[in-house]
């Protein structure tokens, strides 16, 4: 049998959580409106938990944001919260994209250790390095990059490769003598014909 051991000191009646059950819209505050009002109905502790399924932790927990902010304590906080506040301002967003943007125009794209260092010396801002990439996708910019080359790559073997190719027929036809099947190809359709 779970007990929760922390003796509830109401400061409201049943009638008042069973209002706030029937009006509230929200599955939580609702859950902790009728938890209150069975309890103070008189239902035991592992039948209270037993029919609104929380666990004994749980249970302390709500008795005790009830005991700190009464009835406001039984309200959901999480779409209330906003999150942390935005690393950099509006103007200074401006001003990182305007050097992203220079730096791009001159060939020189930023990476995320160059934004931090930037941020660092510029707005005297320590952030990490996995922050710096977020705000370079706010402001437009990405990491992709060409794919990189072999050095050794030849242009002019390359496109007199294309020209030969260009040349091939578009309908090649191959038969082999050990099986009688002839394969024919072309860009359109691909087919196997028996002998």
């Amino acid at each position: 049998m779970q007990k929760f051991h922390l003796p509830i000191q109401f400061q409201h009646s049943a009638a008042e959580f069973w209002a706030i059950y029937r009006a509230s819209t929200c599955a939580v505050e609702r859950r902790r409106a009728q938890f209150f009002a069975l309890r103070y109905e008189g239902k035991s502790e592992a039948d209270t938990l037993e029919l609104t399924k929380y666990s004994a932790s749980a249970a302390r927990l709500i008795i005790q944001r009830y005991h700190k902010l009464g009835l406001a304590g039984l309200r959901d906080g999480r779409p209330l919260n906003q999150g942390a506040p935005t690393l950099l301002t509006a103007a200074e967003q401006q001003e990182l994209a305007a050097q992203l943007r220079e730096a791009l125009d001159q060939g020189r794209p930023w990476d995320g250790p160059k934004v931090q260092a930037w941020l660092k010396e510029r707005l005297g801002k320590t952030v990490h390095i996995a922050r710096t990439y977020e705000l370079m996708r706010a402001a437009g910019f990405s990491l992709q990059q060409p794919r990189p080359r072999h050095v050794k790559s030849d242009k002019a073997a390359k496109e007199a490769f294309r020209a030969v190719r260009e040349s091939w027929p578009s309908k090649l036809s191959v038969h082999c003598p050990l099986a009688p099947v002839n394969v024919t190809c072309c860009p359109s359709q691909c087919r196997v014909n028996g002998p």
